[in-house]
């Protein structure tokens, strides 16, 4: 389930909560610095790392799916069919805006993933994430 969506206009800039998002084929999240993928994060990461809403800059967090083995596979978020592409690693831009020294080191293979978005359409804060294939 979708617990968050978070935008942002450009790199450095904070990230924004919204209830709701359209998503772009083959460009993510309308009105996000991202112009080619969506980027999603496991809830359960966000609360061990104590990240306030948006810290992790990944535009989706999730509750309920491990997302690491949607690499490679089509998948539903809310009805929008997007792909998996790949990990998301942390890196060290993640680690200097959130001056959390050891962060992308903790990280690594649980900062989530990219995926395309095959499909336009809009979600929803409380849509499922389901496997299509």
């Amino acid at each position: 389930m979708i617990r968050t969506i978070h935008i942002a206009s450009a790199s450095w800039a904070p990230m924004e909560s919204v209830a709701s998002a359209r998503l772009l084929k083959d460009s993510g999240i309308a009105g996000d610095r991202e112009t080619e993928n969506i980027t999603l994060i496991e809830a359960e990461v966000v609360d061990t790392e104590g990240f306030a809403p948006g810290e992790s800059r990944r535009n989706i967090t999730v509750t309920g799916i491990a997302l690491n083995p949607l690499v490679g596979k089509r998948f539903r978020v809310g009805g929008v069919l997007c792909e998996g592409t790949e990990l998301c690693q942390p890196c060290a831009k993640l680690e200097a805006h959130t001056q959390r020294p050891g962060l992308a080191r903790r990280l690594v293979n649980q900062a989530g993933i990219r995926a395309r978005v095959l499909e336009e359409g809009e979600i929803h804060v409380g849509d499922t994430i389901e496997a299509a294939d």
